[in-house]
């Protein structure tokens, strides 16, 4: 070993080149032949001196210079060798699932010689340390691994890039879970599905809808990390969802597919009718009444009332109930009223006063003449009106002789009491009606009334806006005229005008014949044709 002394005056410069000494694990030193070279410059020439001592193992105890010198070096760490600044580099994975192996490899790029170097995690925890030209460090990973990585060089406390690791847990056990529970909704209630797994960690979610991929968030639904919520629920949202969750992996990711989930959306019953039947039971009359809503979804709680006591109560599973009551034929029975409620409603149907009467009085037969392009007539509709009864049957008679319900030429409709002639042919038509639920009854007849298809003509619609033109232009004259002439003649046209006013009302008022009225009806009235013209 050749060792080499500068004195204060001159710089040093030394080259290691062959020996290496470990003192510490924080110090090192290298060895091998060190020469002090002593320049002194003059300005005619220079002047070299160069002193080399070579020294033995066995001579080392006694050199008091040698043990200076190391102890200098062993005090000062080498962080820098020929300008050369010791930056450790640290490579390795991201990611990787638990209970996998992971490695990571430290060097100082284009060093040769080995060196310590520590794997330390986050604030400084200390994971291994190894010495060596470049070191790989091998780690199980478990689900505390994850964190920030970097490695150090022990001798100078130079450190490397940093790597922020992920420990994933792999992903099992995705299940889809819905507020509210279960999944049933009545139309603008909110809902949120997650997607719930039993283990699983760095994930991401697909939904689906009737087995169609929902993309993102749109203005059915918000999609938010596990969490599907729709805010307003409608019929398009009702069906089967499920999801999928994966781990956010680059290499081998893992997925969990959860069971399908029912989702019902419930229609908002409409508001209920009451109506009711009677029939014999052949001891009296017994009334059926229904208490209907037209939309909605089952089931439904119906509640009857009469005069606003609650007279039964019925669940069902659909949207009508049906209630039984005993009723006598003029025996005013009070109002009844149906209630229909749901988990959200609570709606009252419209009174109905529960009263039963018979068929009588006079029947008539008006008619409404139906006609085509041409003005002429093309069918005509009679209906049959008598003068009370809560339940009428109607029959329809042409020339004394019945009609059925269904005909090449007609139709009956309304239970009857409408009678619809698509080919109008002459001849007198005629109703009768009874009360439907005796069957012993008798009929009430009608008086005929003569229907023929030239009957009349309409007018056509260019005619009528001729004439009422013309008539409002003659009125427009006259007012011009009379605002004219009244301007100009207004002191003594006011007193004429007045006293005028008063002869002629004496003059209507004795002009006008007293109607002779009678209490007693005219079967001639029995005849007359109500016509209703249609543009």
């Amino acid at each position: 070993m050749v060792l080499v002394l500068a004195n204060d005056n001159n710089p040093c410069v030394a080259s290691v080149t062959e020996m290496k000494l470990i003192i510490s694990d924080k110090h090192m030193i290298r060895l091998t032949g060190i020469a002090l070279i002593s320049h002194t410059h003059t300005h005619t020439h220079t002047h070299t001196h160069t002193v080399s001592i070579r020294v033995n193992a066995y001579m080392m105890a006694g050199s008091l210079h040698f043990l200076l010198l190391s102890l200098c070096v062993l005090l000062e760490p080498v962080t820098e060798i020929g300008g050369l600044l010791l930056k450790p580099v640290l490579s390795g994975p991201s990611e990787a699932y638990v209970r996998s192996e992971v490695q990571f490899d430290c060097a100082v790029p284009g060093w040769s010689s080995p060196l310590t170097f520590e794997l330390r995690k986050d604030a400084g925890d200390l994971i291994a340390a190894e010495n060596n030209v470049k070191v790989t460090f091998t780690l199980q990973v478990t689900e505390g691994s994850e964190g920030e990585y970097y490695c150090r060089l022990t001798a100078g406390g130079q450190t490397s890039n940093s790597i922020h690791f992920q420990a994933v847990i792999p992903v099992i056990g995705a299940q889809l879970s819905s507020d509210p529970d279960p999944a049933i909704i009545y139309e603008g209630q909110k809902l949120v599905l997650r997607c719930l797994v039993r283990k699983g960690t760095h994930l991401s979610f697909t939904w689906y809808h009737n087995t169609q991929e929902l993309d993102s968030s749109s203005e059915l639904h918000r999609l938010s990390g596990d969490a599907l919520t729709v805010d307003g629920a409608t019929e398009m949202h009702a069906g089967i969802y499920s999801c999928t969750a994966q781990n956010q992996m680059t290499v081998n990711p893992r997925f969990s597919s959860s069971r399908n989930l029912l989702v019902t959306v419930k229609k908002h019953i409409s508001v209920p009718s009451l109506s009711f039947t009677v029939f014999s039971n052949g001891s009296g009359l017994t009334a059926n009444i229904s208490c209907r809503s037209e939309r909605g979804s089952a089931p439904v709680t119906f509640r009857l009332m009469l005069d606003g006591l609650e007279l039964d109560v019925k669940r069902e599973d659909s949207l009508e109930s049906w209630f039984v009551l005993p009723v006598s034929v003029g025996l005013d029975l009070g109002v009844a009223q149906c209630e229909a409620q749901t988990e959200t409603q609570q709606l009252l149907s419209d009174p109905v006063r529960l009263l039963v009467v018979s068929v009588g009085g006079a029947v008539r037969v008006t008619v409404t003449y139906l006609y085509d392009a041409d003005g002429t007539v093309a069918a005509a509709r009679l209906k049959c009106v008598p003068d009370r009864g809560t339940f009428p049957t109607f029959s329809w008679c042409l020339n004394h002789s019945s009609l059925p319900a269904e005909g090449a030429a007609h139709a009956v409709t309304h239970h009857g009491q409408i009678l619809i002639l698509t080919e109008v042919s002459a001849g007198f038509y005629g109703c009768r009606v009874r009360d439907s639920f005796n069957d012993s009854s008798v009929w009430v007849v009608s008086e005929d009334i003569f229907i023929q298809k030239t009957d009349l003509a309409a007018t056509p619609i260019e005619v009528i806006a001729l004439v009422f033109c013309g008539f409002l232009s003659i009125v427009i004259v006259l007012c011009s005229f009379f605002m004219f002439w009244s301007t100009k003649n207004r002191n003594n046209t006011c007193k004429h005008h007045s006293n005028q006013d008063v002869i002629q009302s004496e003059m209507i008022t004795m002009d006008v014949p007293v109607a002779d009225v009678s209490s007693e009806p005219q079967p001639v009235e029995m005849k007359t044709v109500i016509r209703e013209f249609e543009a």
